[in-house]
């Protein structure tokens, strides 16, 4: 009885493995391959914020003071 439940584990551990396989592989993370167009345009940068605009954003009605 003991081999058949060991036989069985045996099964899970390989499948799970199985499952990993190939560990290698770099995680997908969803960006455009050379293939594909890029969903946006690739010249996009963040915008430029100035101190005074983030203190005029802090003072906006609706922001938590401290």
């Amino acid at each position: 009885m003991k081999a058949k439940q060991k036989e069985k584990n045996d099964e899970k551990v390989d499948k799970s493995v199985d499952l990993t396989f190939p560990a290698s592989d770099p995680p997908a993370r969803g960006e455009s391959t050379g293939t594909e167009p890029p969903t946006r345009p690739t010249s996009r940068k963040a915008p430029i914020i100035s101190k005074q605009e983030i203190e005029q954003a802090q003072g906006a009605k609706g922001h938590k003071q401290e």
